[in-house]
């Protein structure tokens, strides 16, 4: 461990990146065959991969969470809750459930549950970690990744990163989950035609998230958690994010966990999510993209 306040030996770390895995993959296909049925259980689950994490962090290092900086406990519990306030709320089935009724007919399109989507997003993974970021932790922005200028020195890594994720994208999009899922919103389709300017938008939208969902994965928990533990913060980070995924289809959220622990240490490396962020949303774009051909669509 090069940065952490805790020393933990790579033998260690990487012990308990192993058994955190082992865990989460089994774990990820519970919800999948029989975890979704149970009421709040995204919220069970979040709390369930924590105590596993910092019980096997107990076990492999003998580091306790009581061991923790106040600063790692603060951002480890208001993670979890906003991560949970999130999935439970945050997402574009709440706004159909809640909101649409009070909007009048004539003005309802999927992007609006689309727009709400994006607007939790921001809000709860984005305004309010920076928030307390700033005013309860009294910490530099900076010191959480929130940087740009500088945040660039590894774009090579990234660029690789693409190259290598296109023809597993264009793969991915022939299988009929991806198909199901991609466009995220089908605002965006009218008959069998694509509206160009809807799309743009659409994606405008989406890069929001993508800059929220990498400041909250990368920056606020990674960097919180790794003030203490540096890179063996990975692991909590990575099986939050994958649980971030529940909902998409199981290829993906298994593959985040891969995705999950290569942006997490680019980010620690390079002291930035911005690339992340711009990466994740390169990848999507080129999902929707090619899902789109894949369907024969047009554009108008």
């Amino acid at each position: 461990m090069e940065n952490g306040s805790l020393d933990i030996k790579s033998r260690a770390f990487w012990s308990l990146a192993a058994a955190c895995i082992a865990v989460l993959v089994p774990l990820n296909w519970s919800w999948y065959a029989w975890g979704r049925q149970i009421p709040g259980s995204l919220a069970l689950y979040i709390v369930f991969a924590s105590v596993v994490y910092f019980g096997l962090l107990r076990w492999l290092t003998g580091i306790r969470f009581s061991d923790l900086s106040h600063e790692a406990r603060f951002i480890v519990v208001s993670s979890m809750v906003l991560l949970m306030l999130f999935l439970g709320f945050g997402r574009s089935d709440t706004y159909r459930a809640v909101f649409e009724e009070y909007v009048p007919k004539d003005a309802r399109t999927p992007l609006l549950g689309f727009a709400y989507f994006a607007t939790c997003s921001v809000l709860l993974r984005l305004v309010i970690p920076y928030l307390l970021v700033r005013f309860k932790l009294r910490q530099p922005a900076r010191e959480y990744g929130y940087v740009v200028r500088g945040g660039t020195q590894w774009r090579w890594v990234y660029v690789a990163l693409f190259v290598i994720m296109v023809p597993l994208v264009v793969w991915a999009s022939t299988l009929p989950d991806f198909q199901a899922s991609y466009p995220q919103t089908r605002g965006v389709i009218v008959g069998n035609e694509v509206s160009f300017r809807l799309f743009v938008l659409y994606h405008a939208a989406y890069f929001m998230m993508f800059l929220s969902g990498e400041s909250f994965w990368r920056g606020y928990m990674t960097f919180g958690l790794g003030r203490d533990l540096d890179i063996a913060a990975l692991p909590w980070m990575v099986m939050m994010y994958s649980i971030g995924h529940y909902a998409k289809p199981i290829l993906e959220v298994n593959g985040s966990i891969i995705a999950g622990f290569v942006l997490g240490y680019l980010a620690l490396r390079h002291r930035s999510f911005f690339l992340g962020a711009l990466l994740h949303w390169s990848i999507a774009l080129t999902m929707d993209l090619a899902v789109l051909y894949q369907r024969g669509l047009t554009w108008h």
